[in-house]
């Protein structure tokens, strides 16, 4: 199986009127920009996962939205599991996965739960991987993700472009 994890990319911050909440955080123009350098590159490189999972978060959904135009408007193979907001754990992320039987797929989630995620998945736990925001990890599996099981193709931040 092949996991693409993905950082939100950058939003604003809370200004105590339209955004009170770090629920309700938009992207910022430059995150709008990241997201869709994003999905060029995923393009170019023939990434295209079966399904998405995001955390309900507007900037999780933002980026999603566009990084995959094409799952987010089929809208049965994009998912926002409450279970992803910040504070997600790995053995959970793992489990949501499942449910599904996909042969790819593509978390998209917020730090330090992605860099977490990353370092467990490789076997490296306790450690945190640092993903920039519209950063991205593959991940291949024998299998589906388990602790210890993955294999870390590349890890790339906002400015990757793929040749």
């Amino acid at each position: 199986m092949k996991l693409l994890i993905i950082r939100h990319a950058d939003a604003l911050d809370m200004d105590g009127n339209s955004i009170r909440t770090d629920f309700d955080r938009p992207l910022s123009e430059k995150g709008v920009k990241q997201a869709i350098r994003l999905k060029k590159s995923l393009e170019k490189a023939e990434l295209f996962p079966e399904i998405v999972l995001s955390s309900p978060l507007i900037r999780t959904t933002q980026t999603s939205k566009l990084v995959f135009p094409t799952i987010f408007s089929q809208n049965k193979t994009y998912f926002e599991r409450q279970e992803l907001q910040p504070g997600a754990y790995p053995e959970m992320i793992c489990k949501i996965i499942k449910e599904f039987h996909p042969k790819s797929a593509a978390i998209v989630g917020h730090m330090p739960d992605v860099g977490i995620f990353v370092s467990w998945l490789i076997g490296a736990s306790g450690t945190n991987i640092e993903m920039e925001k519209c950063g991205a990890a593959l991940l291949d599996f024998d299998g589906y993700p388990r602790e210890g099981a993955g294999s870390l193709r590349w890890l790339v931040g906002p400015q990757w472009k793929f040749r």
